[in-house]
């Protein structure tokens, strides 16, 4: 084993067995996160995959009417991609792997065996680790039939069997099994309209170590992405007047001070609705002054910037390395009730649904009585 290799592994290994001790008892349940991408109004997608559920065969992501997709040329980079997986050629160690998406010229055998020959477009989710490149297409599918009520478009993409025998045609580089992936994709736009966007999607195991598709065994997971979001700042202001009386020259004075009570109120919406989690923190002036809500004291004719900064739904994250990064895919995982089985996929169980977090800020001016 080279160097690098054996490095990379041992620097995984512990990683890994937290990994799969605490999911020794998990169902094949994946999760789908739909988000923007940060600073702009382009697609970012992250899935999820249990390190000991079954490998997994195929993915279906329905893109919820009101979304663009724009016909990329082969060539065009879309975006950026992270994602995580365990080798089975390392003796399960976790790798990270990065790389782009890019759109690329069609290849009918690849999509003949994807069952993919209707793609309008493929795009190539190209990523690199020890070394190595793994390419995997993603095909851009019209839906048909009942599908359409889930949207116009769907993304597929299937993956080589991770668990068959070292030698085996068309095993996975590296035994590599996805646990996680992140990707931009800047041909799919945000809606423009407000309202509750489901994407749905449909993922297929393998039997394991067969290498041959487990239909039985399919599952549907969503994830809502709300428009618009919003933070509504609330201030109210109070005098609150201080008499005191002293004495200047043998004289006894009475001296009024004025200050300004500032009471604060965030709310934070997505499309009119509560967020499953939100954290808020409001500084004035540069200054922490609380969470949500409170209040501070400000000086005769004092003025401040009172800013609260929201962080909606951030509960865990879609994984791109060993440790949790900044620029990862944060998610809250909903409720099950929010999970609605779309009779569409023919009665396959939903596993769960996300919201994706977001971060967002309001500001607000404030000027102290003087008198």
């Amino acid at each position: 084993m080279r160097p690098t290799i054996r490095a990379a592994v041992g620097a995984a290994a512990a990683l890994t067995a937290l990994i799969l001790a605490g999911s020794a008892f998990a169902s094949y349940s994946p999760r789908l996160v739909a988000s923007t991408d940060v600073g702009s109004t382009s697609a970012r997608i992250g899935v999820v995959v249990g390190a000991n559920d079954d490998p997994t065969a195929r993915i279906e992501i329905f893109v919820p009417a009101g979304y663009q997709i724009a016909t990329a040329s082969p060539g065009t980079k879309l975006g950026g991609l992270t994602a995580t997986a365990t080798a089975a050629d390392f003796g399960g160690a976790l790798l990270a792997l990065s790389g782009e998406i890019d759109a690329i010229a069609p290849n009918a055998a690849l999509q003949a065996q994807c069952g993919t020959t209707d793609a309008t477009q493929t795009w190539d989710l190209h990523l690199t680790a020890l070394a190595q490149t793994l390419d995997i297409p993603l095909y851009v599918v019209p839906t048909s039939g009942a599908e359409t009520s889930l949207g116009g478009v769907k993304l597929v993409a299937c993956l080589p069997p991770p668990d068959l025998p070292l030698g085996t045609p068309g095993r996975a580089t590296f035994g590599a099994k996805l646990l996680s992936a992140t990707f931009d994709v800047s041909a799919i736009a945000e809606p423009t309209a407000a309202g509750d966007y489901r994407w749905t999607s449909r993922w297929l195991p393998y039997n394991p170590g067969q290498g041959t598709p487990n239909p039985g065994g399919s599952v549907e997971t969503q994830s809502i992405h709300r428009i618009p979001t919003r933070l509504k700042l609330t201030i109210t202001k109070a005098r609150v007047k201080a008499v005191k009386h002293v004495r200047v020259k043998g004289k006894l004075r009475t001296v009024t001070t004025v200050r300004t009570r500032v009471t604060f109120l965030s709310t934070a919406t997505e499309n009119g609705k509560l967020p499953a989690t939100v954290t808020v923190t409001t500084t004035a002036g540069g200054k922490r002054v609380g969470a949500s809500t409170g209040s501070f004291m400000l000086k005769a004719g004092q003025r401040v910037n009172v800013t609260a900064v929201a962080i909606l739904d951030r509960q865990s994250s879609v994984p791109s390395a060993q440790t949790v990064a900044t620029n990862d895919l944060f998610y809250a995982n909903l409720a099950s009730s929010l999970c609605v089985p779309s009779p569409a996929l023919g009665g396959i169980p939903c596993v769960g649904a996300t919201a994706a977090a977001k971060t967002i800020t309001a500001t607000t001016a404030v000027t102290a009585f003087k008198r």
